[in-house]
């Protein structure tokens, strides 16, 4: 067979000699041989050499001129990843040498001579060496955290032992857990001229195909195939035959070897490329890598195909070798460079590095990595606010493929228009990757760092998502942020808050504090408004609040005095919050609240007497020990700033006046006033006043100003007038007012509380007289109170709770406004009921909406003569103070009336009662006394010289005590009337419940009397019962009848039941707020009904018991009736049961509601209701009938109704039984929901018992 080595290949249909002639010059020689050999290079170099190729021959093969199959193909394996680790085994064997003798070699010897004039070969094939080979190449991927140098160590080991194993068999494999686990992430490929009924895959598979190859060349060799040939020279035959002219030099093969092995590399490192995270991530980067290696390979083609078209012509003579060289040249000048590849995988590589670190930072991040997808978001109705972290240089065109693209397009134009190639592209600058920028890099961790701060901090808020994607945008290359509102993109460089700095307070009072706010640069931009948090030093979690816009201070408010705060805040924009800031320091609010803004309580010409309001708020546990006044000249030099331009004088004591001196005449000041708390600190200051003094010495007297507008009542010496109040009817109480508001004017309010005929009437009067400055040399007095003079002392002065309102005037005594609450006296002569009603009256008076809601004082006003409190003066004590909570006592003010320089003997009676009130150390009661009988006495007509008149002495201390007792008021904090509402209407729920519970017992007790002689008349009559026959029997049954009243009422016209009497509640469409109703139903009457069947009538439903004659048939058909079965004598009996519990539920009810009200009651009242003590009502009713007052015998009866009520409340209060035997109610109601009890159920046993006993 005929061989041109011009270009490596067969002459087929060829031949110099004829079949008989080359038969007779051949000879045969077995060459029998095996071996094999571990390759562990995958270079192209130890391929060829394991393959026996020369250099030549390598050169064409390298240019494609050469095609392979069989074991030949192993030298078109290659790697496909750098991360791979590969061995191979080789196996080859001969069999037999056939090779030509020397006698036909001569030009004589030729059958066709022609062969040498065509030229188409070089040589001629002299000798074939028979064999096979086989390669088995073991593949094991391993990832970046392993060592090459082990894997690729452990694969060698491996494969080293399987020529060992097919020689001694499989049962010499021996191999560990690990070893075995580790053969199973081999894989394996097979080139070899045996021919296979499957190839290997595994190294398993390679043992048992590596330990049959022998065996397929069949028993004498037939199956081998030529693996070496020699060839002879043509033109050592005949000089005319052609000949290879240059034959390639050894280095440009190498150098051919060493470009297609560099692209080789390019091509595994695109492969890996494209499995990076990033690529996989964003299609467009692995776009660019796929682009990028599909452009090598076009240009490996491109070079092979010049390879192809050059190396026979250099080695037929037609080229020289330069020809080769200029093409290694062109590869070298070429963008196909090697430093330009490398430079842009290493681009590609730091690129997808880059991202990844971002992407794996922000892993929790949803990544986008379409267009279609990113719409798909942003324009989700449920989403209102999409922030995404964008790359946006991924998609950018890459100008380095470009000049690939181009170069490759002009080869191609070369080739087919004859074309010069474009001029040298790599010499071009190179463009900076935007990775490699380090601005971008800044920018981009800058970002980041918010992004991933912002994304955990919001992550949770529905409307708002957060995402990672890639955007072209190359006017800003890099990544940045972008916010998107509703679908629309509102900025592209999008900063959202960053952690602000600490606020710092500024400005702080005694409920706010000012704090600025110092937003982070970063991020700034985007704020729209602050979170602000705070708490005391002392708790755990926070409170919050919100600014309405972005500012640069905000004051929270609604902070208790006296307290450290600590404070921190976020910034917000549309889609989220910064992180909190860090907490700076705590702020201490002050003690107090600022004092009322000063107001002139008199001004003359040197002189100005302030007064002021006690600061409205006050921490726990501070006390005002003193009070600073600063004051200057209006328009004077001087800021609002504390110790600058301001005098000041201190008050020396916690009083709410005081008279500044040595001012100029007619001349403007400001005043400002501080509170001192000791100890502790100092309010800020009240709101600043202009005040001038005046221009004359003498003033004229506020009692004088107030004469012309009062109304004369008499012409006595002195005259009485009335004040000129405003009876305000429409009001939300009812009240009388004096002066005009002044909102700024600290405010107190008293009740004023007693006895009839204790003189609290006459003592208020007074106390107005001294208000006013009245002295008692003047000819007039005044009246706030005028009495009813027709009615008789026994009764009340006072018939209805009033309120006078007087308010501040420049001239007054005391320096604040003052409200009396006045009351009609406890204990006339009307009785009980008429003190229920002041009671009554009371509550409605504390009830109103709008109303009083705090009081500085409550006055009890008590004659000084009582040297014991009689148990009709203990009940008017006891009945007082029941009213109030128990946080009202340490203002409760004793004022002693008909008092005289001696310790009344009252206050032994109050210390003796235990009535409470604030006493001194020695626990005598704290007390003012009063002598109102100079009040109105005549003070002329006494003209004897050195006559002492006891009036004028009375009123110097009524004076004095005057003084005592307002400037002690003064010092009073005001008490809070949640506390004595709450009393007030438990106080109220209780007299419902128990009034409810009295027909409800009664109920009880007839319906169990009628059971037991209902029992006690169906076991006399047992046998007629057997033999279902009728008889009579008598009981005494409740019947109820109607009672005419003279008041309001609460009836239920469903139940024809009496719910609440008396009931203040007038009009039926107002029912709901009757003290009955709950939740709109009745917690009264037995069908708990709606609130809107009940009614005013004029009548009370009333309960009496009536003998009544019955009938067996009657019992049995009315429960057969309701049942709708037949009644066994047992039924019958379980029917009344049911009736007496269904009684019995509705007891349980209301004394459950009742003892809660006592429970509470006892909780925060005062006292107790006098009026729920048994043996209290006795000694007063003894009393009644030993005194024989007029009146008597209606008490009498009024308080035995009343000691009902109180048996009553004292059984529930102590857990006593109200119905015998059967009323386990409060326990077994806790246990039972159904309408038949448990005791139930076993009295029922038991009756059963008792009728089957008898039946025997």
């Amino acid at each position: 067979m005929l061989y041109d080595c011009r270009s490596d290949e067969l002459i087929p249909g060829v031949t110099l000699w004829n079949n008989e002639t080359l038969q007779m010059d051949v000879a045969t020689t077995p060459q029998p041989k095996t071996e094999f050999q571990i390759i562990t290079s995958d270079r192209i170099e130890e391929k060829a050499s394991s393959l026996g190729v020369s250099a030549s021959l390598k050169a064409s093969f390298l240019g494609g001129l050469v095609e392979v199959n069989g074991s030949a193909s192993y030298l078109n394996d290659k790697k496909t990843s750098e991360k791979q680790a590969r061995v191979s085994l080789q196996y080859s064997t001969t069999t037999i040498f056939h090779h030509l003798t020397m006698t036909h070699l001569g030009r004589q010897n030729v059958s066709y001579p022609d062969v040498f004039d065509q030229g188409t070969a070089t040589h001629v094939v002299s000798a074939v060496l028979y064999g096979a080979q086989a390669f088995f190449v073991f593949d094991c991927d391993f990832s970046s955290s392993e060592s090459i140098q082990d894997i690729q160590g452990n694969l060698e080991m491996m494969i080293q032992k399987i020529p060992t194993i097919a020689l001694e068999g499989e049962g010499s494999l021996k191999m560990s857990d690990k070893e075995f686990e580790n053969t199973e992430k081999f894989t394996c490929k097979f080139y070899g001229d045996f021919s296979l009924d499957s190839n290997p895959t595994t190294y398993q598979e390679a043992i048992k195909i590596y330990s049959t190859l022998p065996k397929l060349l069949g028993e004498r060799g037939e199956k081998a195939v030529p693996v070496k040939v020699w060839l002879y020279p043509l033109k050592q035959i005949d000089p005319k035959a052609a000949q290879v002219v240059h034959d390639i030099s050894i280095k440009l093969v190498f150098d051919v070897q060493a470009v297609l092995e560099k692209m080789s590399e390019i091509n595994m490192q695109c492969n890996d490329l494209m499995m990076h995270p990033a690529a996989i991530t964003f299609p467009e980067i692995r776009s660019k890598v796929q682009q990028f290696q599909e452009f090598c390979k076009q240009y490996t083609l491109t070079f092979q195909k010049q390879l192809a078209e050059t190396l026979p012509s250099i080695r037929g003579g037609k080229k020289e070798e330069c020809a080769l060289v200029n093409i290694l040249m062109s590869q070298r000048h070429s963008p196909f460079n090697f430093q330009s590849l490398s430079e842009f995988l290493d681009d590609k590589l730091q690129e997808m590095d880059f991202v990844n670190s971002y992407i794996t930072l922000l892993k929790d991040v949803r990544v986008i990595a379409t267009e279609s997808e990113l719409n798909r978001i942003i324009l989700n109705p449920n989403t209102e606010y999409v922030v995404a972290f964008t790359f946006t240089s991924l998609k950018d065109i890459e100008p380095f493929l470009a000049a690939l693209k181009d170069w490759l397009q002009a080869e191609f134009n070369k080739k087919v228009n004859g074309s010069k190639a474009q001029s040298d592209v790599s010499q071009k600058e190179k463009t900076k990757q935007w990775v490699s920028q380090s601005n971008i890099s800044k920018t981009t961790r800058k970002y980041v760092k918010a992004f991933q701060e912002f994304f955990i901090l919001n992550k949770s808020r529905k409307d708002t998502q957060f995402i990672v994607s890639s955007v072209s945008d190359q006017s800003n290359p890099g990544a940045f942020l972008y916010l998107y509102e509703a679908g629309d993109l509102l900025s592209t460089k999008f900063e959202p808050p960053s952690k602000p700095n600490p606020p710092l307070p500024g400005r702080i009072t005694h409920n706010s504090v000012e704090l600025k706010l110092r937003p982070s640069e970063f991020g700034q931009e985007a704020i729209e408004m602050y979170k602000i948090e705070y708490r005391t030093t002392n708790k755990e979690n926070w409170a919050d609040i919100r600014s309405e816009q972005k500012t640069e201070t905000f004051t929270i408010n609604g902070l208790k005095p006296n307290s450290e705060y600590e404070f921190r805040y976020y910034a917000e924009c549309k889609a989220g919050l910064s992180a909190a800031s860090d907490i700076k320091r705590a702020a201490k609010t002050l003690p107090t609240s600022p004092p009322g803004a000063p107001a002139s309580g008199a001004v003359y010409s040197e002189a100005i007497t302030l007064t002021w309001k006690v600061p409205s708020v006050i921490a726990d546990g501070v006390t005002i020990s003193d009070y600073e006044i600063e004051y200057r000249r209006k328009g004077g030099e001087g800021t609002q700033e504390r110790d600058v331009g301001w005098f000041k004088e201190r008050v020396g004591e916690q009083l709410e006046t005081f008279t500044i001196k040595g001012l100029d005449r007619n001349t403007s000041y400001l005043f400002r006033v501080y509170a001192i708390c000791k100890d502790v600190g100092v309010s800020a200051p009240s709101e600043s006043v202009g005040i001038i003094t005046t221009a004359d010495a003498e003033e004229p007297r506020i009692a004088q100003t107030i004469l012309e507008g009062s109304t004369q009542l008499n012409k006595d010496e002195p005259s009485i007038y009335m004040l000129p109040t405003v009876f305000h009817p429409d009001g939300v109480y009812r009240k009388h007012t004096m002066g005009t508001v002044n909102m700024q004017q600290t405010h107190k309010v008293i009740m004023v509380l007693g006895a009839t005929g204790s003189g609290k009437t006459t003592l208020i009067n007074g106390m107005i007289n001294y208000i006013l400055g009245v002295e008692w040399k003047d000819n007039f007095r005044f009246k706030l109170i005028n009495e009813v003079l027709h009615r008789s002392q026994a009764h009340s002065q006072t018939s209805e709770v009033t309120a006078y309102e007087i308010h501040f005037q420049i001239g007054f005594h005391i320096p604040y406004s003052l409200t009396i609450i006045d009351t009609p006296g406890f204990g006339d002569t009307r009785g009980i009921e008429q003190d229920k009603k002041i009671t009554q009256n009371i509550r409605e008076f504390f009830s109103k909406p709008g109303g009083i809601d705090q009081l500085d004082a409550v006055c009890c006003v008590v004659q000084a003569s009582a040297a014991r409190l009689t148990h009709a003066q203990k009940y008017v004590f006891d009945s007082v103070l029941s009213i109030f909570g128990k946080d009202i006592e340490e203002n409760i003010q004793v004022l002693v009336t008909f008092a005289d320089g001696q310790t009344p003997p009252v206050l032994d009676a109050i210390k003796a009662s235990d009535v409470p009130c604030p006493k001194d150390d020695k626990g005598t009661p704290i007390h003012f006394k009063f002598n109102n009988s100079a009040l109105f006495a005549g003070n002329v007509g006494r003209e004897e010289e050195n006559a002492f008149n006891f009036n004028e002495m009375f009123w110097r201390m009524g004076l004095m005590s005057m003084q005592t007792f307002f400037t002690s008021l003064s010092s009073l904090q005001p008490k809070s009337l949640r506390l004595t509402k709450e009393v007030l209407k438990e106080r109220r729920d209780l007299e419902v419940c128990v009034q409810g519970l009295q027909p409800q017992i009664k109920a009880g007790l007839i319906k169990l009397d009628e059971l037991k002689k209902t029992q006690h008349a169906l076991e006399q009559h047992k046998d007629e019962m057997k033999a279902n026959q009728n008889f009579e029997y008598e009981v005494e049954t409740h019947k109820q009848r109607k009672v005419e009243i003279q008041d309001l009422i609460t009836n239920c016209s469903t139940c024809h039941f009496t719910c609440h009497h008396p009931c203040g509640i007038r009009d039926d469409r107002a029912k709901n707020r009757c003290s009955a109703m709950r939740d709109g139903n009745c917690t009264v009457c037995p069908g708990k009904c709606a609130w809107d069947v009940h009614f005013n009538q004029a009548y009370k439903f009333e309960y009496y018991m009536e003998k009544e004659k019955k009938t067996y048939a009657e019992l049995k058909a009315r429960y057969e009736s309701a049942s709708g079965e037949v009644m066994t004598v047992e039924k019958v009996f379980e029917e009344l049961l049911l009736e007496y519990d269904a009684v019995q539920n509705t007891v349980v009810n209301l004394i459950e509601k009742s003892s809660s009200s006592l429970r509470r009651l006892q909780e925060i009242a005062l006292k107790p209701n006098p009026l729920a003590t048994p043996e209290y009502i006795d000694l007063m009713i003894e009393a009644e009938e030993r005194e024989l007052k007029p009146g008597y015998k209606e008490r009498i009866k009024a308080l035995h109704e009343v000691r009902e009520q109180a048996v009553l409340i004292h059984k529930i209060a102590n857990n006593e039984k109200l119905l015998p035997e059967e009323s386990k109610a409060y326990t077994s109601m806790k246990k039972k929901e159904s309408k038949v009890t448990a005791s139930f159920w076993s009295k029922i046993d038991i009756l059963r018992s008792l009728f089957k006993s008898s039946s025997n």
